[in-house]
């Protein structure tokens, strides 16, 4: 069955991958890696200063989108 995340999945409040509880727990230099076959988002990424990225595979390469933490909330 496929995975979706809180950004795209079709259903409200129904998904896989919680991207805001993701961020909130994410310690700042480190990443995880999520799967979402709805957005191709394959990594959430917080960077040194506290700054959020979601890292989407486009072209067999992850390219890093800054975000803010209140666009994440769903």
């Amino acid at each position: 069955m496929a995975e979706f995340c809180s950004q795209c999945s079709m259903f409200e409040n129904e998904y896989d991958i919680d991207l805001f509880q993701i961020a909130l727990k994410l310690k700042k230099g480190h990443s995880t890696n999520v799967l979402c076959e709805g957005c191709n988002i394959r990594a959430v990424y917080k960077d040194e200063e506290g700054l959020l990225y979601l890292g989407k595979l486009e072209n067999n390469t992850i390219k890093l989108y800054p975000v803010k933490l209140e666009e994440l909330i769903k």
